[in-house]
């Protein structure tokens, strides 16, 4: 691959990985539910007035919007405001493709490999040792926990939405769907956070919030898409995917600098143990090859 489409590639990767650091220095400043609102206010407009809505029934592209946008950037957001380090969540918010797998094959009725279940087994053993492997100091709150356990489930909801739309223009269904998601955030927000709550966020905000909606709308949402499109246009799936097993990484690092993020060896296992699942997930067909030419 080109020295270019490498640096895109990083680049791409290297913006999803800090976003959990700059949602983390927002939601500081703000609940989860109305710089969810924000984030997706700024992507939808002035936008949608330009692109055309997607060639899709409207109920599924409401079904993307409410899945992938509202349902679980809230509880992604929600498990850092919960106090989940910032970095466990960009690396547990990746069982995804677990979920995505599991009810690919329910629906669609594809057959699962078996690398999958080997995968999951790793995973679910390396979760048990970040939550069960903790100390006073590094002990994860259970609600944050559970809550981006639920993101990673309604991000692969998502991606069913999205298989269900099959050759739809993304630019548009990230568009529309954002517009769509924009009630049911107004709404959550309303009820859940209250008015109180909500006129206390905007009081109190600052331009680390503003930079963390922005980034999220902007650099993460539209700069990574179309970077990431045009590399998966041009060159195989199979060599550009495996770089998402960056973002955690990136994840893991950068907030452990920024916040001083401490871990004991036993989770720091544990983690080593989820990283694992997704790379046996994503070459379990090249080590199958190998084992039979090892043969």
């Amino acid at each position: 691959m080109p020295l270019l489409d490498w640096i895109l590639a990083l680049i791409t990767i290297f913006a999803w990985g800090m976003n959990f650091l700059v949602s983390k220095l927002a939601l500081f400043e703000i609940p989860p539910l109305l710089f969810g609102f924000w984030r997706f206010v700024l992507v939808a407009f002035p936008a949608v007035f330009f692109v055309k809505f997607p060639k899709a029934p409207w109920k599924t592209v409401l079904a993307y919007g409410l899945t992938i946008n509202f349902l679980q950037f809230s509880f992604m957001l929600s498990s850092i405001a919960f106090g989940l380090a910032a970095g466990m969540t960009s690396l547990l918010l990746q069982i995804q493709v677990f979920f995505t797998v599991i009810l690919s094959a329910s629906y669609f009725k594809e057959k699962i490999p078996f690398g999958i279940f080997v995968a999951f087994i790793i995973a679910a053993i390396g979760i048990v040792l970040i939550i069960e492997g903790a100390s006073t100091e590094t002990a994860l709150p259970i609600a944050g926990i559970l809550s981006v356990i639920a993101g990673a489930f309604f991000w692969a909801t998502g991606n069913i939405t999205i298989k269900m739309m099959p050759g739809v223009n993304m630019i548009s269904l990230v568009v529309w769907g954002s517009l769509f998601s924009l009630p049911a955030f107004a709404a959550a927000s309303f009820i859940i956070d209250g008015p109180e709550y909500i006129l206390h966020g905007y009081e109190h905000m600052t331009y680390k919030a503003w930079i963390g909606i922005a980034y999220g709308a902007y650099i993460s949402t539209f700069v990574g898409y179309v970077l990431w499109g045009k590399l998966l246009s041009r060159r195989p799936v199979s060599l550009i995917a495996p770089l998402t097993l960056l973002i955690p990484i990136i994840g893991f690092a950068s907030n452990s600098i920024a916040f001083d993020e401490h871990f004991t060896w036993v989770q720091w296992l544990g983690a080593a143990f989820v990283l694992l699942a997704l790379c046996v997930n994503v070459f379990w067909f090249k080590i199958l090859k190998f084992l039979r030419h090892q043969k």
